[in-house]
């Protein structure tokens, strides 16, 4: 434990002495210390004395550092002498502290102002803004100004980054297939897929467009800022398929169903690959796939062959019904007058390749029929000689006699008759009074 050097009595009288020693030095030293701004700490040779504006007395004469300092504000320093008596006054003027901040933006080449005034383009350093809090504005053509606040604090970096939104409205865009022209309000904007920026705000047309597919169009509303994908199926443009056959006329089916005869056309078609078949009477059948691409026109021309043989028929005698399968196909003929004369050839086209049946009559003849084969491409020869049937068939009258039998000719000088089998008689035309066909009934 310690002991007191001194009582306290004695303690007491020591520092009336003491006071009693100052007042006999006579006048002290004042030191005026003031700041702009005033608020500032000052320090006398590195010992606080107080805030500005202050007055600083008792100071030992002589040379003394006297340093000021304020928060957000560089530090000053300067140095004075005190003189016994003598007042003395030290005015700081205190620079403020700027900060450091960086600013960056989306989209970046922003401009950036401070009440007003420009202070640069993003991305930009500032280092001339003092330590508080600023409100900046940052505007881009195109996009929605924003303000912002910071607040800097001495020379400690700030990083900003500040996103800005758009003004107008964008599109997203996809199409199938791809790489199709996009046009918002007429104006090409690009191919798909892309992104369409800066479109104003309000109700837009966008169409969508490829070679060989319908063009989409369709009208769209946006919101200043707003973001909208678009996905587009575009659908392929239908095309024209002209079926034609040589020779024409034949039957036109597609996918095996029945459309029409040649020339035909099938409109709107779906791109794609159609079954055709062509078929024609007395021809072969043809068939291929036609593939038809988008927006295409296509003729496609199917050459016919004949799957025919031909027919030509003599007949004795001349005049004789030419039947096949049951159906009427002539009558055989002869330069001849003469009706029972062998015929001239008698020619019949485009008989179907494969088994007939063929059939001659004649009126006073027994019919025949022959079963044929006709071959593609040939001509087959047939000769018939019909055996006649004695049927009356004409009468003539004359001044003396009546007549009765089977017409074989007429002619200028008479008519000559099958009066019985095998014995005929020509009646000269003078003699004649009355002759024609025999009645039915008679």
């Amino acid at each position: 434990m310690t002991r007191n050097r001194f009582p306290p009595l004695a303690a007491a009288l020591f520092c009336a002495l003491a006071v009693l020693a100052a007042k006999d030095k006579g006048p002290s030293t004042r030191l005026d210390v003031t700041s702009q701004p005033a608020g500032a700490t000052v320090f006398v040779d590195n010992k606080e004395r107080g805030v500005t504006p202050v007055t600083i007395t008792g100071l030992e004469p002589g040379q003394h550092l006297i340093h000021v300092a304020k928060r957000n504000y560089l530090d000053r320093f300067d140095s004075v002498v005190l003189e016994t008596g003598v007042s003395r006054t030290a005015v700081f003027t205190l620079e403020p502290l700027t900060g450091l901040l960086l600013l960056t933006t989306d989209p970046t080449n922003c401009a950036v102002s401070l009440k007003g005034v420009s202070i640069g383009v993003t991305p930009l350093l500032i280092t001339t803004l003092e330590s508080g809090t600023h409100r900046l504005t940052i505007a881009s053509p195109g996009y929605q100004p924003k303000e912002v606040e910071v607040t800097l604090e001495g020379r400690t970096p700030l990083k900003l980054e500040v996103a800005l939104m758009s003004d107008s409205g964008t599109l997203a865009l996809t199409s199938d297939p791809g790489g199709a022209e996009v046009l918002v309000n007429g104006i090409s904007r690009g191919h798909t897929p892309c992104r369409v920026d800066r479109i104003p705000g309000g109700t837009v047309t966008l169409e969508i467009r490829t070679e060989g597919f319908q063009p989409h169009t369709r009208e769209i509303t946006l919101a200043a800022g707003e973001v909208q994908n678009v996905d587009v199926q575009l659908k392929p443009l239908p095309g024209t398929l002209r079926v034609v056959s040589i020779p024409e006329g034949g039957r036109v089916y597609i996918n095996d169903e029945f459309k029409g005869e040649t020339p035909y056309d099938l409109a709107n078609a779906k791109p794609g690959t159609y079954r055709v078949r062509v078929d024609k009477a007395g021809h072969a059948p043809v068939a291929r796939d036609v593939t038809l691409g988008k927006g295409a026109s296509v003729t496609e021309e199917f050459r016919l062959a004949r799957i025919t043989g031909r027919l030509e028929l003599i007949t004795a005698p001349a005049g004789s019904t030419v039947l096949i399968d049951g159906k009427k196909v002539g009558i055989t003929i002869t330069r001849k007058a003469d009706t029972s004369a062998v015929s001239d050839p008698f020619a019949v086209e485009e008989v179907l390749e494969g088994e007939h049946e063929v059939e001659i009559f004649r009126k006073g003849f027994a019919n025949q029929k022959r079963k044929i084969e006709v071959k593609r491409g040939e001509t087959l020869s047939l000769q018939f000689r019909l055996t006649r049937q004695f049927i009356p068939n004409y009468e003539v009258t004359t001044t003396r006699s009546y007549y009765k039998g089977v017409l074989e000719f007429m002619n200028e000088e008479g008519i000559r008759l099958e009066t019985a089998p095998g014995i005929s008689q020509t009646i000269p035309i003078k003699d004649v009074k009355k002759h024609g066909p025999l009645r039915e009934e008679e």
